[in-house]
């Protein structure tokens, strides 16, 4: 397995949309490759809440802006989005039952790549490219922010805290 990382190459060009993937990708890299002792169950069980919770976030973000622009391919783009929410609530779901730590570390690692792969390198791009032409000033348009999110509860309570440790 790889560490996951954003480079110049595997970026969509839009910086709010990178910035979310490289935080999604650090999240992912904590959870697959440790610092340090091996976490507990409770600790990685954590860790995985909180990077699928960051991918809703990222998603949802995605899919406001599309929405708002009038992105054409906004429900090819959205189905991927929900193939991948469903096999992170399977694979959610199996540590729940199983709590076995490296499967789960697998599991993570190969939706992520498929996902990493199969859309961000070209449904993303595409996205990105698409929101940069609809802008009047030249500017790239920011995607939504996080606070519709917290209003409905679809976000724990401590999740700024949680994803602002990381980038320390």
């Amino acid at each position: 397995m790889h560490r996951f990382d954003i480079t110049s190459g595997s970026g969509t060009g839009n910086a709010d949309m990178d910035g979310q993937l490289q935080t999604l990708f650090d999240m992912a890299n904590d959870v697959l490759f440790p610092r340090g002792p091996e976490p507990g169950l409770f600790e990685f069980r954590r860790g995985v809440s909180s990077l699928f919770s960051y991918l809703e976030y990222h998603f949802a973000s995605e899919e406001l802006a599309m929405l708002g622009h009038g992105y054409g391919s906004r429900r090819f783009h959205a189905a991927f989005h929900d193939h991948v929410r469903r096999e992170a609530r399977a694979i959610a779901g199996r540590l729940g039952r199983t709590a076995s730590i490296e499967e789960t570390r697998s599991a993570i690692f190969f939706l992520l790549e498929d996902w990493r792969v199969y859309h961000v390198a070209q449904a993303d791009r595409q996205l990105a490219t698409y929101l940069r032409e609809q802008s009047m000033d030249g500017e790239i348009p920011r995607l939504p922010g996080i606070l519709p999110l917290k209003a409905v509860g679809a976000l724990a309570p401590d999740f700024d805290e949680r994803v602002l440790s990381l980038r320390q």
